[in-house]
């Protein structure tokens, strides 16, 4: 006898619970097709009350104006991280169109290296910029210095974004840089230089970056490295 009352309460409490979610349905379900139903029993507002982990009970009211408030303050978030990116990209702009006209008048790779270091000054985050030519053979550091680096870096590619280790590092750097962008410029499939920029910030160049900027200067790069090659 005993059994069969356990069973037949606990029959009973799981047919009150399937009718307790049978109802709750039914009023979200009223609720949904009915938006306007508090505008129609305003009073209802305030009696309903919500558990709120900071404040214990809170009405729906206050946490419908506490979800406001948090959207709008993501919002602004959202808007003056846009905003710093807008800033950002102008500042580039306009060092990238400087260095558009600096290059116009150099004659040869050390006037672009120092047009290039300019250049970096006017850049957010980058500390740091190297110019390797491989143009002349005698040249030191030529590009067997790098071959080890770049073949472990780039791997077949002619952009690295990320972080070195020491021994990398003194080829490139002194060791306040923390972060670099390497781009091996080629003409013909032929070595014409390594341009490298270097952060003291760890993940100021990171692999997931976009790298049509870095293009582009490669391609400046050229224009005065080789010009006779650019205008064919």
């Amino acid at each position: 006898m005993s059994k069969k009352s356990d069973s037949n309460s606990l029959n009973s409490v799981e047919l009150q619970a399937d009718e307790a979610l049978m109802q709750a349905a039914v009023v979200v379900d009223h609720l949904q097709q009915h938006p306007d139903f508090f505008l129609q029993y305003p009073q209802l507002l305030a009696e309903l009350r919500l558990p709120h982990q900071q404040k214990g009970s809170i009405s729906l009211v206050e946490r419908q104006l506490e979800l406001q408030r948090e959207k709008i303050h993501a919002l602004e978030e959202e808007i003056t991280r846009l905003m710093g990116i807008a800033r950002h990209n102008e500042v580039i702009f306009r060092a990238l169109n400087q260095l558009h006209v600096d290059l116009m008048q150099c004659q040869d790779a050390d006037d672009l290296q120092q047009h290039l270091a300019t250049f970096c000054q006017a850049m957010p985050g980058v500390h740091a910029c190297r110019l390797f030519t491989f143009l002349d053979e005698d040249t030191k550091p030529g590009f067997q210095d790098f071959e080890l680096l770049l073949s472990r870096r780039l791997n077949h590619r002619q952009l690295y974004l990320g972080r070195l280790n020491q021994e990398e590092q003194k080829l490139l750097f002194p060791a306040t840089i923390h972060s670099v962008a390497l781009q091996l410029i080629k003409v013909q499939d032929k070595p014409l230089a390594l341009l490298a920029f270097g952060s003291e910030q760890d993940d100021h160049f990171q692999p997931e970056m976009d790298n049509l900027f870095l293009d582009h200067l490669a391609e400046l790069v050229v224009r005065v490295l080789c010009p006779a090659h650019h205008a064919a």
